[in-house]
Formats: C-alpha cells, structure tokens, sequence
C-alpha cells in the first residue's frame, strides 16, 4: 500500500501529465512555480517538487535555471487517439491461438464458496501434512539459500529424482535410472512436452473415449489429430485402436485407472499394446496419477514395467498424494529422448520450482511420503464407502458406478435423463462440484451421468451430501 505523500505525488504527476497529454499545458509552455501550485493544491511543496523531478525523468518537461520549468517543446499538441480495441478477443489472435484458445482442459468446477463436495480428482485439504510439509521446508530453506539466486535445474534437483526412483521401485516395481527422470509441473506438463516433441502436426495419437480431458487438450495442442478409441470395463481397447489407426504415432493410456470409466488394462491388452507400438514405431505416454489408491485387489504395475523396447514415457505426479497446487510431477523418459525433453523444458519455463523441490525430496528421505499416502487410503476407503452407502440409501435419481481405483467415481443418470447439463448446473448452485460424463467424450456420448469425487467429503457429511444430491436431482429433472 502507497503511504499518503506517495499517493498525493502519484496524483500531481498524473495530473500534470495529463494536462500536457491533452494539450491543455503546451508544448512549450511554462510550469507555476512548486510553491505557488503546492499551495492551490493544497500539498506540501515537496510533494509538487518530487513530481515535477518525474515528469523531467520522463521527458514531459525541462528545467532552466533560474528560469523555471517549461512543458517539453518537441511533444505533440495532444494526445495520441488511442487505438480501438478489436471487437472481440479472437480478433486479436493469431489462427493457431484462436485454435489453442478452443481446447477443453478440463470439466470439474469449484462452487463460489470453494466447495470440496463431490469434487472429483482431488485430494482431501485436510489431510495435507502441513506441520512436516513445513519442518522440511525450514530444513533446505538455509542450504537452498544460495541456489535460489539462479534457475534450478531443467531437469530437475539431483536428490529428488533419486528419491523418485527409490520411491517408484518399493511402490510401483518400476527401476527407473535418476538420469532418466525429468521433474515437471505436474503430469499435464510432461504430456504436453512429449507431445511437442514427438509429434508434427497433423500426426494420428489414440486417446481413449471416454478420457482424461486436459490430456487430449495436450495433444491437440501440439496438432494432433485424436483418434478416439474405446475405453471400457478394462480400459482402452487395443484392437479397436489398430483397427481405426494402425500407423499412429502415439497413444495417450491410462493402463492402471482411466478416465472417468475406472476400466483397468489386462495383461492381454497390455502386451498388444507394447507389440504394437513396437511394430508401429509409435510412442505410449502413460498416465499413472491415480496408482496409489486401489480400492479393489492388488495395485497393478505400470505398463512402463513391461517395456523392453523404449516406446513408453511413463508420467506420474504428487497433485493426487500431496496437494494440487505444490505443480510437481516427474516423467520417465527413455535414455535417447532425455536431453531434447530436458532442453524443451529449458524453453518452457526453465525448470520447476527448486524450493518445492528441494522440501519434497527432504519429506520423502524421512520416510514421510510412504505413510502419509497410507493414511490418505485408509481414510479415503473410508469416505468412499460412507458416500456410497449414502447415496444407496437416499439416492434414486442416479446409480452409482463406484471404479475399482481413482479419487472418483460416475454416477448414471437414470434412463430418459437426459438434461445432464441442467443437472449439473443445479447440483454446482448448492455447492455440490460434480462435472458432467458429457466432457469426457469427444464424440457421442455412451450414457449421460455426472462425475463426482468423495476424497474432499468427509463421511459425517456423507448422509447430507447425499439427500442434497437427490433434492437439487428431482427438482432439475
């Protein structure tokens, strides 16, 4: 906030310089003396002095000794007209801007209070381990000091990715090199680097239909051309994709979890998809934000763990386990494409926050992250479970799909419901932060239902969010 004498100034200057702006204080013209405007305008006169050193600094007037200070000779009589305004926004971008200006990204919304109900992909806030998020941050803030002068690294602070592949071997049965690990802005950002460099525009990529929205957007705004391919009960469905793109040049798969579905890869699947991307020369990106929380049977290892040939750049991030907001992900990249990845990141935003970094790579070393995410499942199973016996209780306008793994789950609308953007609508208007299945096709939809979270719903207030959800349902359908 400006202190009172810097307010008064600012105002003088602005005055002054409108005045000569607009032609009303002349080129050539003479300014009243300090004391004599101080005193009309009721200011101190070092107020008026200050200002008149500003509008010297700035060109607009000249002083003479002993003579006074006069409006600069060589400025216009007034003020250039300014340039109007395009009519509308698109107008002022270029074709490819106004393109990339289309793309979804994503389908979830936050109501005005900031809701958390039914939001879905996002971790509870109050399960944030702020205290030891905090002591780990005081811990490298002293030896970080001097680094925090520079950029970080492109890819990434050395004793991160060392925790990364320690962490990706115990939890995931992935042994990746450090070497080969480049941290991003959490998994949207490795998709998007790989997309850049892998694909030319107008490149055929599978994505699976239903899918992961900002992912697609990733692609698309790299010029693919999206080849949208079945995704079911176990996930993307392999022949089909060959069917409909057999030269494609990648293939975004979320083996472990998909989008918004929840169908999971089989071993069958899995293996026709790394043949054929093999034969095909193409590139698999995988997306395995959701692996830590399996309600259903064993965690399933990443697709990533099977590759013998080098076509899978495996994508994971912290926004699920830790917090949205910390932008930290990681991709393992194979060995032959790390150094272009690491110099796109260069020219992205020339690396991802050292201090995140640095305070992530301390909390895993003390063995916090592994516990933490424990907690986080055991108390995530246990309001997974709250709202769906809930919803069986209360709930008939829509059934429940409840996935095997991920932070959330579709409900259907039931048949002949088809204004699923009304309901959408009125369940966002009373706090309820569902999204519509809708926006994760791109073409025609399967079914009409609403995707919904339970991570940010705590189970005493499952009975209530339930019975609300079925009120606001009834009365928009």
């Amino acid at each position: 906030m400006l202190a009172p004498d810097q307010t008064r100034q600012n105002s003088v200057f602005e005055r002054l310089r409108q005045g000569i702006l607009t032609g009303s204080l002349p080129a050539g013209g003479r300014l009243p003396p300090t004391r004599a405007l101080a005193t009309e305008l009721g200011v101190a006169r070092q107020t008026v002095v200050l200002a008149y050193e500003r509008l010297a600094a700035e060109g607009y007037v000249r002083g003479r000794v002993g003579s006074g200070t006069y409006v600069a000779p060589d400025l216009p009589d007034a003020a250039p007209s300014p340039a109007a305004p395009p009519q509308t926004a698109a107008a002022a971008l270029s074709a490819r801007g106004a393109r990339l200006s289309l793309v979804p990204a994503t389908a979830s919304a936050r109501d005005a209070d900031g809701s958390m109900l039914l939001a879905g992909g996002l971790p509870a806030p109050d399960l944030f381990p702020a205290r030891a998020w905090a002591r780990c941050t005081m811990r490298v803030l002293k030896p970080l000091t001097g680094e925090l002068a520079s950029y970080p690294p492109p890819q990434g602070l050395l004793v991160l990715r060392e925790q990364i592949a320690a962490h990706l071997a115990a939890t995931r049965g992935l042994v990746a090199d450090p070497g080969c690990i480049v941290i991003t802005a959490g998994t949207q950002q490795a998709l998007r680097t790989a997309a850049e460099l892998l694909l030319d525009p107008g490149d055929p990529a599978w994505v699976e239909e239903p899918g992961y929205i900002a992912g697609r957007g990733a692609l698309i705004a790299a010029g693919a051309v999206l080849v949208s391919v079945r995704s079911d009960a176990e996930g993307l469905d392999v022949a089909e994709g060959i069917r409909l793109a057999p030269r494609a040049r990648m293939a975004l798969v979320a083996p472990s979890h998909a989008t918004p579905l929840g169908g999971a890869l089989p071993i069958g699947r899995r293996l026709a998809l790394l043949d054929w991307a093999g034969r095909a020369g193409a590139w698999l990106l995988e997306d395995d934000c959701d692996s830590e929380f399996r309600w259903e049977g064993r965690p399933l290892p990443p697709l990533a763990s099977l590759d013998k040939a080098g076509r899978v750049i495996y994508c994971g991030t912290f926004s699920k386990t830790l917090a949205p907001a910390l932008r930290l992900g990681f991709a393992v990249v194979p060995s032959p494409l790390v150094a272009a990845f690491v110099r796109l990141r260069t020219l992205m935003d020339r690396g991802t926050d050292a201090l995140n970094q640095a305070t992530l790579a301390e909390f895993m070393r003390q063995g916090l992250l592994a516990p933490h995410i424990r907690r986080m499942r055991t108390e995530y199973a246990r309001r997974r479970s709250a709202l769906l016996a809930a919803m069986a209780r209360h709930v008939t306008a829509v059934t429940p799909m409840p996935a095997p793994g991920g932070l959330h789950m579709v409900a259907r609308l039931a048949d002949g419901a088809n204004n699923e953007a009304a309901a959408v609508r009125a369940c966002r208007a009373v706090g309820l932060a569902v999204s519509p299945l809708r926006a994760y096709y791109s073409g025609t939809p399967g079914m009409a239902g609403l995707v919904m979270g339970f991570a940010g719903t705590p189970t005493a207030m499952a009975t209530d969010t339930a019975k609300r959800l079925e009120a606001v349902l009834r009365g928009a359908m």
